[in-house]
Parts: C-alpha cells; sequence; structure tokens
C-alpha cells in the first residue's frame, strides 16, 4: 500500500515537473530609443497588456537616445537568451548589425517605426512617408499654395523621421511649387532643442507661414518659441505622432494639427506578431514583413474623432 502511494506521489512530482518543462517562461525585450516618452510609453502599455497572462517575462530597457547603449543593450539580450526582441532603433544602419546577430541566433527581432537595413522578423510601422505627404497637403492647402514654411527634422539616421520629411517634401514639390522650405534643422526628437531651432527660424523669416516638425515633442517646442514670439496666430505648426499633450493644444487651437496614430495599438500589434513567432503561427520569411498602421489628419476639426481611451 505505501509502495502504491510512493508511486503515486512520484508521478504526480513527475507530471509537474513535465508540465512546468513544457510551459518554460518565454521572454520577450523592449529597447525603444527611450522610455520618458509618450510614444515609447503607448507602446510599452499597448505590449504589455498584449502580453498579459502569457507565460511570458518582459524587461524594457532605456537606451537614452544613444545607439552605442542600445547597441550594448541588444547584445545583453542577445546573450541573456531572450527569445524575441521588439526595438526601435535610433540608428537604422548602427543597429543593423545587432539585428543580424540576433536574428542569426533565432531571436526574432521587431522593429517599431524605424527599419533596419538586413531582413528581420517584421517592421511594425507608422505610414511614414505617407503621413508626411498627408502633412504637406494639408499645410498647402491652409496656405491656398503659397508661402515659407520650415522642418524641424530628425537626427540624420532616424529613418523614421527622414520618410516623413520626404513625403512632406514631396507633396510640396509635385502639389505646391510656390510654397518655398525656408529652413530645415535637426531637433534631435527633442522639446528644448526645438524651441531653440523655432527661435532661430522666427528671427531669419520675418514671413514664416508654417512649421512641420516630425514629431509631436518638437512641434510643442515649436509652438512655444512662437507664443513667447507673439507669433503663435500667424504660423501653422504641425507635428507628427499624436500623443494626448499634442491634441490637447490642438483643440485649444495653439498647434494646427499632427498626423495621429494609435500607439497603444501599434506596440499591441507587435507583441502579438512576436508572440505568434514564438509559437509558430508565423514563420520568418526572406524579407522583412512590413505592417503599416495608418494615420489620421487630427485638427481642430477632427480631433473629438479621437476617443478618450485611444488618447496615449
Amino acid at each position: 500500500m505505501a509502495t502504491k502511494k510512493w508511486i503515486a506521489t512520484a508521478l504526480a512530482v513527475c507530471g509537474l515537473a513535465c508540465g512546468v518543462a513544457q510551459a518554460q517562461t518565454m521572454k520577450i525585450g523592449y529597447l525603444p530609443s527611450t522610455v520618458g516618452q509618450a510614444l515609447t510609453q503607448a507602446w510599452k502599455t499597448g505590449i504589455e497588456n498584449t502580453l498579459k497572462g502569457q507565460n511570458v517575462s518582459f524587461q524594457a530597457l532605456d537606451a537614452q537616445m544613444k545607439a552605442e547603449i542600445q547597441v550594448t543593450m541588444m547584445d545583453d539580450f542577445i546573450n541573456q537568451g531572450y527569445n524575441a526582441i521588439i526595438l526601435q532603433p535610433i540608428d537604422a544602419a548602427a543597429l543593423t548589425a545587432s539585428v543580424k546577430k540576433a536574428e542569426g541566433k533565432g531571436i526574432p527581432v521587431i522593429t517599431l517605426n524605424t527599419d533596419t537595413k538586413l531582413p528581420h522578423a517584421a517592421c511594425v510601422t507608422m505610414d511614414d512617408e505617407g503621413a508626411g505627404y498627408l502633412v504637406g497637403e494639408q499645410i498647402g492647402k491652409a496656405l491656398s499654395g503659397k508661402g515659407n514654411v520650415a522642418i524641424i527634422q530628425s537626427p540624420p539616421g532616424a529613418q523614421a523621421g527622414v520618410e516623413r520629411e520626404k513625403g512632406f517634401r514631396a507633396a510640396m514639390a509635385k502639389l505646391f511649387p510656390e510654397i518655398k522650405i525656408v529652413g530645415a534643422q535637426n531637433g534631435q526628437w527633442n522639446k528644448d532643442k526645438a524651441i531653440e531651432i523655432m527661435n532661430s527660424f522666427l528671427q531669419v523669416n520675418k514671413d514664416l507661414d508654417a512649421v512641420f516638425a516630425v514629431n509631436d515633442n518638437m512641434a510643442e517646442g515649436a509652438m512655444i518659441a512662437a507664443e513667447s514670439a507673439g507669433r503663435l496666430n500667424k504660423v501653422k505648426i504641425w507635428g507628427f505622432n499624436g500623443q494626448k499633450s499634442t491634441l490637447t493644444l490642438i483643440e485649444q487651437g495653439k498647434i494646427t494639427g499632427t498626423a495621429y496614430t494609435n500607439a497603444y495599438n501599434q506596440g499591441a500589434t507587435a507583441a502579438k506578431y512576436a508572440l505568434d513567432m514564438l509559437s509558430g503561427a508565423k514563420k520568418k520569411g526572406d524579407k522583412t514583413e512590413i505592417v503599416t498602421v495608418p494615420p489620421f489628419a487630427a485638427t481642430k476639426d477632427t480631433v473629438a474623432q479621437i476617443k478618450p481611451e485611444e488618447r496615449w
């Protein structure tokens, strides 16, 4: 009788151990440019919501807007045996080798907004070029096809910002040849830097009609500078991303518009893709799969269409 109990207990322990082995916790890393921005926090929320209830250990790291730190952190994820990485590359070229290294070890990499130079699992992105073109159309129509505009740019290696500017310039060239681009400077994705640049634009261009900042932080910086100079009512300011603070400023009439994307949904989409790769529901192809999240032109007339739960 005692022997039977021992056998039953042993089988139960074995079954439990086998179950644990079969349900091994997967590790997913999230590596944005920095954790201190509304966009990267919204992505993180979307990722975490999707991973809830899954047998997944999740970690987010802060690269502090430095590509060399991001490269080191990618190595850490790889060396620690992470099963998938969700990455927002600070510099597409600088992170390409890291992505290749991860993929070479069987770790799928899903990039957010900025792609890298070599194929990897997927890139979940806003339609950067198309949305830049959309902003160009909106500004051009508002200026009746004539005037002076400036661009507050992203860092040169940030492909997302490069594509946004490319789309904007294409719209100007094709649709509004009488609109002159009078300046373009790198705002480093940063509000304080954008204030500095906007002050310079305003001093040099007494008839500046509009500014396209390729993210909302820089649009808010441009707004602060224009308001301080007493020229906010004369300059149309457009941003990109659609963070909650910018939507509020649009409602107040201080910023003209932004190319809004539901960042919660974008983060969730990246996390779902990672889970599908790990479960085998998706297989890596020869090319990076591009998953595009469409933009929406948020202006004072349209911003109310964005529901409170969709504002990040």
